[in-house]
C-alpha cells in the first residue's frame, strides 16, 4: 500500500500531519450506546456516531463490536488521516494545536507512538481494519447518576429528567428530551464478555459516566483483567463525581499496573450546589478528604468543566488545589455551545483574564484561547434564556450562588 507507506514516511517528518492514533486503537462508548472515534469528536447532531451503511446508528450490545469500528463513517475519517485531511468531526484538537495549547490526538500520538506501524499495517483500503485490537477503552456506564449538573442533560444523567419540562415547547425542547430508559448495555455481561475478545493488548481503561461508581456491573469486566493478570499492564483511569466514596472497587483498583482518578468537581462552597445541582460542599469535600488517603497510591486530579457558569472563580479555584496539592485539570464545554466561555459579556472576558495570575503560563494560555473567540450574541441571549428557564424550574437563583452574574440577570426577561 504505497498510499500508508508514503504517509507514514511523512508523519515523521511533517508536524502537520492530520494522524491520530485514536480511531485505529480506541473505543469511545456514550452512555446511550453509541460509539464515536474519540471522546472529543463533534457530536452535534450525531456527526460523529458510528452508523449502519443504511444510516442507523450502531448500538452497543446489540450490534458486533466489528461491525461499529468498520462503520462506513470510522472507515472515512481514517481514510482521510491517512490522505492528510482533517475529517470534520476531528476539528476539535486540529483547533487547540492552531493556537499552540496541545489536543487530545498531540496527547493520544504520543502516548502510542510505538503503535503508529501497526496502525497503518492494519489498514485496508478502504479504511477499514483487518483486525480490532482495542488498546484504549473508554466506558460512559450510562446516565444513572445523582446529580443533574447544568452543564450536562438526560443523555449522561437521569436525573435530568426530573426538569425537562422546562423547556417543553422552547427552542431547547429538542436539546433536553425526556430519556426513556435505553439497552442497559453497561449491565450487560455479553457485551463486557465480546469487548474482552478485542482487549488483548489493552493499555488503558477510562471509566466514567453517568456515575460509574453507581453502575456494580462493570467490576465483572475488571475481574476479567485481574484473573487473567494482564491487569498488571493495564492503566485504569476513572472519573468520579465525588458524592460517595467507592469503597468497594478499591481492592480491585489496587490490582491494576497503575490508577488514576478525575474528581468532578466544578466549583467550590456554596457555587457547587448551583453548577453541580443539587451537591452539597460538605459531602463533596468529606468524600475528597476520604479519596485523598489514597493519594500515594493513585494519581488523582481534579478535572474541572469549564463553562460560562464557573471561569470567572478560576484564581480561587487553582489555589485550591494547589493547597490540596493536586493536580487541576480543565475541561471546556463545547456543547451545548451556548455555556462555551466564548460567549461571556466583553466586560466579563476582560474580568476573566485579568484575574487568572495563580495559573501557570499553559494553562492562563488555554484560557486565552477559549475566551478570546468571537462571541456570538445570539448564543449569548440563549443563555440567559436557558438560565432564566432552569432556574425557575429548581426554584433557585444564579444571582445568589454565581454573584458575577447578577448584573446580567438583573433585570432580564424572557421575550
Amino acid at each position: 500500500m504505497k498510499e500508508l507507506n508514503n504517509f507514514d514516511k511523512a508523519y515523521r517528518t511533517n508536524v502537520d500531519t492530520k494522524f491520530c492514533t485514536l480511531p485505529w486503537l480506541h473505543l469511545a462508548t456514550h452512555p446511550i450506546g453509541v460509539v464515536t472515534p474519540c471522546c472529543v469528536a463533534d457530536m452535534k447532531n450525531g456527526a460523529s456516531f458510528s452508523q449502519s451503511p443504511e444510516g442507523k446508528n450502531y448500538k452497543l450490545s446489540k450490534d458486533p463490536l466489528p461491525e461499529i469500528a468498520n462503520s462506513p463513517r470510522f472507515n472515512k475519517v481514517r481514510k482521510q488521516m491517512i490522505q492528510g485531511i482533517e475529517p470534520d468531526v476531528c476539528k476539535n484538537c486540529y483547533f487547540y494545536e492552531r493556537n499552540k495549547v496541545g489536543s487530545k490526538r498531540y496527547d493520544a500520538n504520543n502516548q502510542f507512538a510505538d503503535l503508529i506501524d501497526d496502525c497503518f499495517k492494519n489498514t485496508n483500503p478502504d479504511g477499514s481494519l483487518k483486525e480490532l485490537n482495542y488498546r484504549y477503552i473508554e466506558l460512559r456506564l450510562g446516565n444513572v447518576c445523582n446529580l443533574k449538573c447544568v452543564t450536562c442533560n438526560g443523555f449522561s444523567s437521569s436525573k435530568w429528567n426530573e426538569d425537562v419540562l422546562a423547556f417543553k415547547d422552547t427552542q431547547f425542547e429538542t436539546i433536553y428530551p425526556k430519556i426513556d430508559k435505553t439497552v442497559e448495555w453497561y449491565r450487560d455481561t455479553n457485551f463486557y464478555d465480546e469487548l474482552f475478545r478485542y482487549c488483548t493488548d489493552l493499555r488503558e481503561i477510562w471509566i466514567n459516566g453517568g456515575e460509574p461508581t453507581l453502575i456494580k456491573e462493570h467490576g465483572y469486566f475488571l475481574q476479567k483483567f485481574i484473573d487473567n493478570r494482564s491487569c498488571e499492564n493495564i492503566e485504569l483511569h476513572y472519573s468520579l463525581n465525588c458524592t460517595a466514596f467507592p469503597d468497594k472497587f478499591i481492592e480491585q483498583w489496587k490490582q491494576f499496573k497503575n490508577v488514576k482518578i478525575h474528581l468532578s468537581i466544578d466549583d467550590l462552597q456554596d457555587r457547587i450546589h448551583y453548577v453541580r445541582f443539587p451537591s452539597r460542599w460538605d459531602v463533596t469535600y468529606k468524600n475528597l478528604e476520604k479519596i485523598l488517603k489514597y493519594k500515594d497510591i493513585f494519581n488523582i486530579q481534579i478535572l474541572q468543566t469549564v463553562s460560562m457558569l464557573n471561569i470567572a472563580n478560576m484564581n480561587n479555584f487553582k489555589k485550591f488545589t494547589n493547597e490540596l496539592g493536586i493536580e487541576w485539570l480543565m475541561n471546556f464545554v463545547k456543547y451545548p455551545d451556548y455555556l462555551g466561555v466564548k460567549n461571556l459579556p466583553e466586560d466579563l472576558k476582560k474580568e476573566v483574564l485579568n484575574n487568572i495570575d495563580l495559573l501557570s503560563e499553559e494553562e492562563q494560555n488555554k484560557v486565552v484561547v477559549e475566551v478570546t473567540q468571537q462571541r456570538d450574541e445570539v448564543l449569548y441571549q440563549k443563555f440567559l434564556e436557558f438560565v432564566t428557564r432552569l432556574d425557575n424550574k429548581r426554584n433557585i437563583d444564579i444571582k445568589k450562588y454565581l454573584p458575577e452574574w447578577e448584573i446580567y440577570f438583573k433585570d432580564y426577561k424572557i421575550s
